[in-house]
């Protein structure tokens, strides 16, 4: 099994199908990410956002074609080195059972010592450092399941930090939030891109948030890709009604320059 890093954080997929109970969910999927960028996956209800992704982490295995982070083949690396690279974060996160921000975090640092490992001087720095830069220090004691919604998810957002992971993935982390804490929360993951270098891959439902805060947008419809590209090259009107299937309007931002899309 290969141990090595994958220092530049590639992604690619080729042919990459799934089935399940005689239903075609994703057929024919080809896309390459690069290093460092934030890419959205957008779509309607049922498009395959969510069961792509679950193949990208390694939820799940395709039905068909292969996924390299790389160069290499899934297959390739073993669960720990894997997991020592690519951190996941469900739609649905599971409870946290009466622990705190500090004991959720510090699950994250499992994929480096083990269940026998011994957790160590290295390791609390990574809790420590991953706490501070999700902006929870006034929380660190705090029980999760005491907290808001956008509180819980820069928890599990540290947490992945504290994995010391290359990429993020994350299934719609701002579906159960208000406006202010999808702002926070996709704000804070753009940041961590661009200060650390991470690669981010993540689910939204709403396009305008996929391009305000992302560099690619990946738009899939009836499990195919459908569109690729620049939130500029995807946030056509013409290209909306071909993802969605409603006619929709587009216009630049006054203060970002971000375009923004709207119901006609």
């Amino acid at each position: 099994m290969v141990e090595q890093g994958m220092p530049d954080g590639f992604l690619s997929l080729s042919g990459v199908g799934f089935s399940a109970n005689g239903r075609t969910i994703l057929s024919g999927i080809d896309m390459d990410i690069q290093a460092g960028r934030v890419c959205g996956l957008v779509g309607p209800n049922g498009s395959g956002k969510s069961t792509l992704l679950k193949i990208i982490a390694r939820q799940v295995a395709p039905t068909s074609g292969d996924v390299f982070w790389s160069g290499r083949s899934l297959a390739d690396w073993s669960g720990r080195a894997f997991a020592r690279q690519v951190a996941y974060m469900p739609q649905f996160t599971p409870g946290a059972d009466g622990m705190t921000v500090r004991e959720l975090v510090a699950l994250g640092r499992f994929p480096w010592h083990g269940t026998l490992g011994r957790f160590g001087k290295v390791d609390r720095r990574a809790v420590e450092a991953a706490i501070q830069r999700s902006d929870l220090a006034s929380f660190a004691d705090r029980r999760v399941d005491n907290m808001s919604g956008g509180e819980r998810q820069r928890a599990w957002i540290a947490m992945m930090l504290a994995q010391d992971a290359r990429c993020l993935i994350l299934d719609e982390p701002t579906s159960a939030l208000d406006l202010a804490h999808q702002a926070g929360v996709l704000a804070l993951v753009r940041t961590l891109a661009e200060e650390q270098g991470l690669t981010v891959i993540v689910v939204l439902h709403e396009i305008n948030l996929a391009a305000r805060y992302c560099d690619t947008i990946i738009a899939l419809n009836g499990g195919r890709v459908l569109m690729s590209g620049s939130p500029r090259e995807v946030m056509r009107s013409d290209t909306l009604k071909q993802i969605f299937g409603v006619d929709m309007g587009v216009f630049e931002h006054p203060q970002h320059q971000h375009p923004v899309c709207y119901l006609l």
